[in-house]
């Protein structure tokens, strides 16, 4: 045969040799199949059953003599009750020399006080706009002010309510009521419509164009400062930090150190707080555990942020601690915050919002309220003061009381107090407390953009301690103790600051506690916030699978969300209204966006922004109807990739405030 033919032939039987080969294999394994043998006849079930149940029976007996050896007695009980009945030697026990008693008149040595480290340390990364000096002469020199007014935002139609369907014998009385009302509806409603035209011929309030509403204005109004500098606005990059150190406890233990000791000083021997000192280690390619001693640089500067304050920034945001838990040398003054709530770093949990006045009154008049339910019934009807209630004079006296202790003014901040240093121990500032406070507080800002700053990306940890004046060895030579009023381990200490101070001219007084437990990692926030809005699910189809229900979204949702970026020329943050599903990756540009000018509250229309992030949303949820009502729908909910490379989830709810109020929700007649 030829190749030719040779080939054809295969081509022409390969199927059939195919065939052939499985029919060759099939009869192959049936053949194995036969010959291997009955496993019935190996393994019977019924013999399986009865060894299980032999094997179970023969577990439930007791093998512990084959198991446990017999045990022997190792302990001799006779030996130990006599050895434990031998009589002990006294010489043990008696003491070196015998206590004998002091004469009344014996000087009580000064000791040195214990100093507790600060506790709580708490650090919050912040980015806010703040109020810094500008021109002089033009109280709008800076970029937000030149641009032109915003555009009147587009009123939301709100739907007719539903006509009430009557019955056939409807009441007279009923309906002229209905009327009578529905009469004053329309005359609201016209006062209303009369109050929009108004408020838009005049901007919404004084000044010509939009405004931004004063009750959403968190933070500080500012004005010019002193020296007649107009403010403008600044991004403000940083983190805040808060410790609390343990006054009432420092307290005691400077009560117990000095109170019975010779020369005795309420003004030196009471608790007077002078430095305050912040380390931070970076601890992005290592952990806590592996930090020395030299990877802690110090941060705080008081003569920094003093500087800062004074000739930076434009006045302070008014504070929200009450002045006797507050300290000159630990709190630093907050800064100028536009529109935002600086609450949340400005604030300590173990700090109350009230002075301890105001909580004993409070107090007071719980007390007083429970005296009052306990009135008798004998008393004149004019005396009688419903429960929880005060008289009208009571009450006018009260808010008198209040609103002279309100302490917003610059004096409880002001510098000279600071500046002063410890004189002002002599002035007031030192002696006896009748209740001292719980705690103090430690406020702290790292800002960005100075020398040694925290850089973005990176992460840290913080640590500080604080400093008193050394009262064994205080600021001034008139106020030191005698050596021979000092135990030996402190007058030895004395002596040796004594030498010093001769060398260096200059007496090392403050004495340092010991450092606070270092924070958890921080690093500077993203200039970026986004707040989740509603959302919206798509078409959702319902299958039969195996008798139960099975969703098939055939649309993905679809949510908006306010997105926004400070922006560095103007200092203030852009907010801009994003429709997105998932996979949407939120880098934006716009024609125009409306931004509120936070040093006159305007809204300007900010020409040309661009939003440029990473952060990506990855999954929605929510967004379906109730069952309970038409109206109403799940919560949305987001998850959130942010360009920090971080997961975070988001809620409708939570962020319903801040999306609402730059969205202008009240404005454009969105109801919540």
């Amino acid at each position: 045969m030829d190749a030719d033919k040779i080939k054809n032939f295969f081509l022409h039987h390969f199927e059939k040799m195919i065939l052939i080969l499985v029919i060759a294999a099939s009869g192959y394994l049936m053949y194995s199949g036969f010959q291997m043998p009955d496993f019935l006849e190996q393994q019977k079930p019924k013999a399986l059953k009865d060894q299980a149940t032999q094997v179970r029976s023969e577990i439930d007996l007791d093998h512990n003599e084959a198991i446990l050896p017999e045990r022997q007695p190792t302990f001799d009980i006779v030996k130990e009750t006599a050895r434990a009945d031998a009589p002990v030697d006294p010489s043990v026990y008696s003491p070196p020399q015998t206590w004998t008693g002091k004469s009344p008149n014996a000087i009580v040595r000064r000791q040195d006080p214990e100093l507790l480290p600060p506790r709580a340390l708490i650090v919050k990364p912040v980015a806010t706009t703040i109020a810094v000096r500008g021109d002089k002469d033009d109280p709008e020199a800076y970029y937000l002010a030149s641009l032109e007014s915003a555009d009147a935002v587009e009123k939301v139609e709100k739907p007719k309510p539903r006509e009430r369907r009557r019955g056939r014998r409807g009441n007279m009385d009923e309906m002229m009521m209905e009327e009578m009302m529905m009469g004053g509806m329309e005359e609201m409603m016209d006062m209303d419509m009369e109050m929009e035209m108004m408020s838009e011929m005049t901007g919404g309030a004084t000044g010509a164009g939009r405004r931004f509403d004063a009750k959403y204005d968190f933070g500080l109004r500012p004005s010019a400062t002193e020296d007649k500098r107009n403010p403008e606005p600044a991004v403000g990059w940083f983190i805040a930090g808060t410790a609390v150190v343990p006054h009432k406890e420092l307290y005691e233990n400077f009560k117990q150190a000095f109170m019975d000791a010779d020369q005795y000083d309420p003004r030196r021997d009471t608790p007077f707080y002078y430095d305050l000192e912040v380390q931070r280690a970076d601890v992005t390619d290592k952990s806590v555990d592996q930090l020395a001693d030299n990877d802690w640089r110090t941060v705080w500067s008081r003569l920094r942020y003093t500087q800062l304050a004074a000739y930076r920034w434009s006045g302070f945001a008014p504070e929200v601690v009450p002045s006797d838990y507050r300290d000159d040398s630990l709190t630093m003054w907050i800064p100028p915050v536009l529109l935002d709530d600086y609450r949340s770093f400005a604030l300590h949990p173990l700090i109350p919002m009230l002075s301890q006045k105001e909580l004993e009154r409070e107090n007071s008049l719980e007390e007083d309220d429970e005296e009052i339910m306990d009135f008798s019934m004998d008393m004149d009807d004019t005396e009688l003061v419903a429960p929880g209630q005060r008289s009208s004079m009571g009450m006018g006296m009260g808010m008198g009381m209040e609103m002279g202790e309100m302490d917003y003014g610059m004096d409880e901040m002001g510098m000279d107090g600071m500046m002063m240093g410890m004189g002002m121990a002599m002035m007031g500032r030192g002696g006896l407390e009748a209740n001292p406070v719980d705690y103090k507080l430690i406020r702290f800002y790292d800002f960005a953009g100075f020398k040694n700053s925290p850089q973005f990306g990176r992460k840290y940890v913080y640590r500080i301690r604080y400093a008193v004046n050394d009262p064994n060895f205080p600021f001034s030579e008139r106020l030191q103790p005698k050596m021979s009023s000092l135990a030996p381990e402190v007058a030895q200490r004395v002596q040796g600051k004594m030498s010093e101070a001769v060398t260096s001219q200059s007496r090392s007084f403050r004495r340092w506690s010991d450092w606070s437990e270092p924070t958890e990692p921080v690093g500077l926030p993203s200039l970026e916030q986004y707040f989740a809005g509603p959302v919206e699910q798509g078409t959702i189809n319902v299958w039969k699978v195996a008798g139960k229900d099975v969703k098939y979204t055939r649309d993905p949702p679809k949510a908006k969300i306010l997105a926004s970026q400070f922006d560095l020329n103007s200092g203030v943050r852009i907010p801009m209204e994003l429709e997105v599903t998932e996979g949407t990756v939120l880098s934006h540009k716009a024609e125009t966006a409306d931004v509120v000018d936070p040093i006159t509250l305007s809204v300007k229309k900010y020409p040309d922004p661009e939003l440029v992030s990473g952060t990506t949303i990855v999954d929605l949820d929510g967004g379906v109807p109730l069952k309970i009502t038409e109206d109403l729908s799940e919560p949305g909910l987001m998850l959130i990739y942010d360009q920090m490379g971080q997961l975070k989830v988001t809620s409708e709810v939570d962020d319903q405030e801040m999306y609402r109020i730059y969205t202008y929700a009240d404005e454009r007649g969105v109801e919540e």
